[in-house]
């Protein structure tokens, strides 16, 4: 097999979804994923038989950790839900950075012990938690809590709301009142390393709201610290519709521009070559987290890790190995994941990227590529096309519109985007420890300014996007199919013309 891991990573893929559409039990899938790897062992020198047995071990061992997944202990939270109309007692500890929006405080608690009928039980799970009125509590918190707990319900037939969450490991919302009792009972008893992490982001957070417009804070709070809740409806709608909703969000993109930004810092301070990367790795994680390590941000973080490491052994890294470890890693902490949008999107936006870039680069003549500033262009060209052409069904999927301006937008957009993340560092690290924001303010502002200007210029051009009534899943499986065929029989073709004799 060329791409091994990439072929376990598929077969992982689906027996996740298997196990998700079959009433399977669990400990089935575990018969079946312990077998198959028995006789992987058994069959080690046959190579086809290996081949065969270890992929089924690993698609079986995707169907059980799935199927394990949706199994809840008895004592589990969600097993214990009381009348909506009840009001119950929680304690537990603030699993991530807390959200503030429209004078809400929304958070994830991760549930120690349930009070329900005057009895204190001690049950585990996690639960969103919605308080009506701001509070500032930070992760690592353990609270007490007065309010009413309620299964999520659906807002829609288009979104499953309640599917989300499940995907996420929460069952259940717990609503607090404006009046309700609401105590801290103790302070930093979780992972010290996320703590500081959220402590720093917080920091940068409150630099960037007291030195720029409600506006452009929004903009750049998103950008580089992964917060989107203040972020207009309109100007998500304007990303949306160009197909640049990627570039508001924490994804690869950003991941590879702070990177860059690392490894220049630490060349100018006269770090040495092989600390530079392994220095790299750890500040790149260490931004991960910051950010909440959503699955994109993982996604990049793991594969940037790979790509640099490989750098400090100096030996290069399989780029599709290194996407199918990014993947297993995700997916065997979090099964779910997989029925995420976000990890769908960033997962076959780099291998649409990593696949077809190249082929699509190779129509164009060899003379245009000896020229440096036109072989820059047809790369940029190239990336911003296999992108939209492997992305094109899942966001007629999920959102129900057909941009053909995306291929030019992100021409235009991504490459502008590593100035505003730079100024974006410059301004929210620069704030924390010396009071000089102010001067890279007017600059930030500007720079956000100007990229809005050039969305809002692009979703106005005649034939930007169309609104679709809808796709089905068969469709999108069926454009698939038909785009490997034909990318297929296109590069056989080109390879016979190059073998052909003339």
């Amino acid at each position: 097999m060329k791409h091994p891991l990439s072929g376990m990573c598929i077969a992982f893929c689906l027996g996740i979804t298997a196990a998700a559409y079959l009433a399977i039990p669990f400990f089935v899938f575990y018969l079946c994923s312990l077998s198959c790897l028995i006789f992987s062992i058994v069959f080690l020198k046959r190579n086809l038989k290996f081949t065969i047995f270890i992929l089924c071990a690993c698609f079986f061992l995707g169907a059980s950790l799935f199927s394990n997944s949706r199994i809840l202990p008895e004592h589990h939270i969600a097993k214990i839900v009381p009348y909506k109309s009840d009001a119950v007692s929680i304690v537990g500890a603030v699993e991530s950075d807390p959200v503030h929006q429209d004078a809400k405080t929304s958070f994830i608690l991760k549930v120690e012990k349930l009070k329900i009928n005057q009895t204190w039980l001690k049950v585990c799970g996690r639960a969103l938690v919605r308080i009506f009125k701001k509070r500032d509590f930070a992760y690592g918190d353990r609270l007490f809590l007065e309010g009413k707990l309620y299964r999520p319900f659906n807002f829609s037939r288009e979104f499953n709301y309640r599917g989300y969450l499940r995907n996420k490991g929460i069952y259940l919302i717990f609503s607090v009142r404006k009046d309700s009792l609401i105590k801290r009972l103790d302070e930093n008893i979780s992972n010290p390393i996320r703590i500081f992490a959220f402590k720093i982001k917080k920091k940068m957070r409150r630099v960037i709201v007291s030195n720029l417009s409600t506006f452009s804070a929004g903009v750049l709070n998103a950008v580089i610290l992964g917060e989107r809740q203040n972020l207009p409806d309109y100007v998500r709608d304007v990303f949306a519709r160009t197909g640049t909703a990627h570039i508001i969000a924490i994804s690869g993109l950003h991941l590879g521009i702070a990177a860059f930004i690392i490894l220049v810092i630490l060349k100018i301070i006269r770090v040495p070559r092989r600390p530079r990367y392994l220095l790299a790795i750890l500040l790149l994680v260490f931004y991960c987290l910051l950010t909440g390590a959503n699955p994109p941000a993982v996604r990049a973080t793991v594969m940037a890790a790979i790509l640099l490491f490989g750098c400090f052994l100096e030996r290069q890294a399989n780029i599709y190995n290194s996407l199918a470890l990014a993947a297993l890693i995700i997916l065997s902490v979090n099964p779910g994941a997989l029925f995420e949008v976000s990890f769908q999107l960033s997962f076959v936006s780099v291998v649409s990227i990593v696949w077809l870039s190249p082929k699509i680069k190779s129509i164009f003549p060899e003379e245009l590529g000896k020229v440096r500033r036109l072989n820059l262009l047809i790369s940029v060209f190239s990336v911003a096309l296999a992108a939209w052409l492997g992305l094109l069904p899942l966001i007629a999927y999920y959102f129900k519109i057909f941009s053909p301006v995306t291929i030019l937008a992100n021409m235009i957009v991504a490459p502008y985007m590593t100035i505003i993340v730079a100024a974006g560092f410059s301004l929210g690290l620069i704030g924390i420890f010396f009071p000089l924001a102010s001067i890279f303010a007017c600059a930030n502002e500007l720079f956000i300014l100007a990229l809005f200007k050039i969305v809002t210029f692009l979703v106005a051009l005649p034939g930007a996007y169309f609104k679709l009534s809808g796709v089905s899943l068969f469709g999108v499986l069926s454009y698939y199919a038909i785009l490997v065929i034909i990318v297929y029989f296109f590069h056989r073709q080109g390879k016979s013309r190059q073998q052909t004799p003339c």
